[in-house]
């Protein structure tokens, strides 16, 4: 069961919690001329994330479906909406592509690097790239620059239900996934670094809840390296 929340103008939230898991997942549509999804969801809830977003949008006029790294909650449903909507067509870092096209998920995603924009008519999407999880495999975020919105995948993620009250304390909750998803600690400070550029508002991880930022993520970073690590 999806709820869905407007963050920012234009930009709504989908979310639904696994309560076996313990972790709640995010899908986030950028309403634009040419609409994006950011994270399509697994297959298991593609039909209730589609549900959901008809509520917005009519889905099938979805143009991109942004990835930010090969895994089930954020690539898994890549077919499912090119099945549906005739112009979607995925947008991620080389390494993804590769995976979506050697599984037969997808036959040209467009490819890109740091730094890269996509003009979506009334809204556009930065790329910044992250060297995701145990293999440090290039991947990327994404910022929506009209509005500053931080599309961070599971960088300040949390396992917490987006749906449920909001704890005082969020950076606590952030440490397990943003360590997790980038181990190396002098490489997080680079990501840090490069965000700290960046004119971000809004920070919508794939998990948990979505934060107001002030204009930087150097506070935030910040609290995270600093918390202790849950036993």
């Amino acid at each position: 069961m999806y709820t869905h929340e407007e963050i920012a103008p234009g930009i709504h939230q989908f979310r639904f919690f696994d309560g076996v898991r313990g972790l709640g997942f995010n899908q986030y549509l950028v309403a634009a001329d040419e609409p994006a999804i950011v994270g399509t969801g697994s297959m298991v809830q593609f039909d209730a994330l589609w549900a959901a977003l008809d509520e917005v949008i009519d889905p099938v006029g979805v143009r991109w479906l942004v990835v930010p790294h090969f895994e089930a909650d954020e690539a898994g449903a890549v077919r499912g909406f090119q099945e549906r909507c005739a112009a979607a067509r995925p947008v991620c870092a080389a390494v993804a592509a590769r995976q979506l096209v050697g599984f037969g998920l997808a036959v040209e995603p467009k490819v890109v690097s740091d730094d890269d924009t996509l003009d979506l008519g009334g809204a556009r999407l930065r790329f910044i790239a992250v060297p995701w999880e145990m293999h440090l495999w290039p991947g990327m975020i994404a910022l929506e620059e009209t509005r500053g919105v931080l599309f961070s995948s599971d960088l300040f993620g949390q396992r917490l239900d987006p749906t449920a009250e909001r704890p005082a304390d969020l950076a606590t909750a952030m440490v397990e996934m943003t360590r997790g998803s980038v181990p190396v600690r002098e490489l997080r400070d680079g990501v840090y670094a490069r965000l700290a550029e960046l004119p971000i508002q809004v920070v919508a991880p794939g998990h948990g809840f979505a934060l107001a930022a002030d204009g930087s993520l150097n506070a935030l970073a910040a609290r995270v390296e600093a918390a202790p690590v849950s036993a």
